[in-house]
């Protein structure tokens, strides 16, 4: 069996519409803040294992953890207001993990 990765890649980044580019904007973003906020927790856990008891140490640990939490939750939150103003203006249906936007014209 072969699969052409060019003509695959083509179809992935072949923007046909305002709407799948923003709902690929938006899942990118949310996808690569999580993964640098996860990046920042394992780094503040790090420098807390790391302090040696020394509380500026400890002070900047504890602060990068709080700072990658803050910013998980921010994430979140603005997940849910997007998926909420596509339901709430008619312009898009989530369901089933997927975001279908029907911008009017």
């Amino acid at each position: 069996m072969e699969t052409n990765i060019g003509a695959e890649a083509e179809k992935v980044f072949e923007i046909k519409d305002i709407g799948v580019f923003l709902k690929n904007v938006l899942n990118v973003a949310v996808v690569a803040g999580a993964l640098l906020a996860l990046a920042i927790l394992v780094w503040g856990a790090l420098d807390w294992l790391m302090s040696e008891g020394d509380q500026d140490k400890l002070k900047n640990a504890k602060n990068k953890i709080t700072h990658a939490l803050i910013g998980l939750a921010v994430m979140a939150l603005v997940w849910l207001v997007w998926n909420l103003a596509l339901y709430f203006l008619g312009i898009g249906q989530v369901g089933e993990g997927e975001t279908i936007l029907t911008l009017p014209e």
